[in-house]
């Protein structure tokens, strides 16, 4: 009973989803073989490699060298916040929000050793940061993927569409973060014990890293996964150990409930009352399923009602932020920030992106569409 209240305590937000899970196996019972395929296999070994190979990173503790390199730079909490926000903005436009949080939020929980300043508020933005950053291109987030096929324009045409999005979503991310960091100096912590530096696997890591994202733009994605799982396995055998394997069952059950969801009936006969002409509500519609079901399976379940993929995109795009469900990024930063004060930040999240998401959205609704 200890165990599971622990479990209970620590993770609380799988919990959630499981009893969501079992509420929908009692009352579906004959959906409970098609569970398989309601889940998106590709993304989830795609993110095991990218969960292994970050493990490595965090493991080889240059982390901790390369935050202190950043920290004697940034001298105070706003230009230490400004900094993060914008690199975190910048590699998702490109590396896409999840692989980017697996390297910005490691980086950040290793200054928590360094400086006595909260992070937690930092890992927050962080999360906000990579949805507005990778909104921008094609490849930054599976919606903007899936979109920008149905859609059948360029790259560049892609990037223009959005471009007056991402502009307003990072100014005011911007502006956001100068009201509510301080230009309170970073308080550094004297450090009795040096982290122990482990070069081979620091290079090795690193080397994985690059091979793996190639590898994942070529579509080999099972063969890479494979490779690393092997070499880890023989020569950093305590990485495979050390690293979050929860954080992929929480993925294999958001999965599941969210397909659940979007197939009641109730939900879908309402939708097809919806007046579907007019961009507002289908920016709307895109909005509000991405805090029910995720921006990327919103992406998918709006698609299937109208073709203004414009309002689509802007939708599940600024729907990313609000409620922590609205991008799987968010559960990816949050739950590797899990020993960052794990209850309060779950709560932290919300204070400071359901806010972002009222003035952004607003924005959007009266003055782009």
């Amino acid at each position: 009973m200890k165990k599971l209240v622990r479990f209970l305590k620590e993770e609380f937000f799988l919990a959630l989803l499981l009893v969501l899970l079992a509420v929908f196996s009692f009352l579906h019972p004959s959906e409970i073989p098609n569970y398989v395929h309601f889940v998106h296999w590709s993304t989830i070994v795609a993110l095991s490699g990218l969960l292994i190979i970050t493990t490595g990173l965090k493991e080889s503790g240059y982390f901790s060298v390369l935050s202190k390199w950043i920290l004697n730079r940034a001298r105070n909490e706003r230009r230490l916040a400004i900094f993060l926000i914008s690199l975190s903005a910048f590699l998702s436009t490109f590396l896409t929000n999840d692989i980017t949080l697996f390297v910005i939020v490691p980086l950040t929980i290793a200054m928590k050793d360094q400086i006595e300043n909260e992070i937690t508020k930092l890992i927050i933005f962080e999360a906000i940061s990579v949805n507005v950053g990778s909104s921008l291109t094609p490849i930054g987030n599976p919606q903007n993927l899936f979109l920008w096929h149905k859609w059948g324009i360029s790259f560049i045409e892609f990037i223009v569409e959005m471009i007056p999005l991402v502009l307003l979503l990072f100014s005011i991310l911007i502006i956001f973060a100068f009201l509510l960091f301080p230009q309170k100096g970073l308080m550094v912590i004297k450090q009795k014990n040096r982290p122990q530096l482990r070069r081979d696997l620091f290079y090795f890591s690193l080397v994985c890293l690059i091979a793996y994202l190639i590898s994942l733009d070529m579509k080999k994605t099972y063969l890479a996964f494979l490779t690393v799982l092997i070499l880890y396995f023989f020569l950093f055998k305590d990485v495979l150990l050390k690293a979050d394997w929860l954080l992929l069952l929480t993925f294999i059950i958001i999965f599941i409930d969210f397909y659940l969801i979007s197939t009641v009936p109730l939900i879908r006969n309402y939708i097809l009352k919806l007046n579907l002409e007019y961009s507002k509500n289908v920016f709307l519609l895109s909005l509000i399923s991405s805090q029910l079901i995720s921006n990327v399976p919103a992406s998918v379940f709006v698609s299937k009602f109208s073709n203004n993929w414009f309002s689509i995109a802007y939708g599940v795009n600024v729907g990313g932020n609000g409620l922590i469900i609205g991008s799987l990024a968010n559960i990816i930063a949050l739950r590797i920030a899990k020993d960052i004060n794990p209850k309060r930040i779950w709560i932290d999240f919300h204070i400071y992106s359901i806010p972002y998401l009222l003035v952004t959205a607003a924005i959007v609704y009266l003055k782009f569409l």
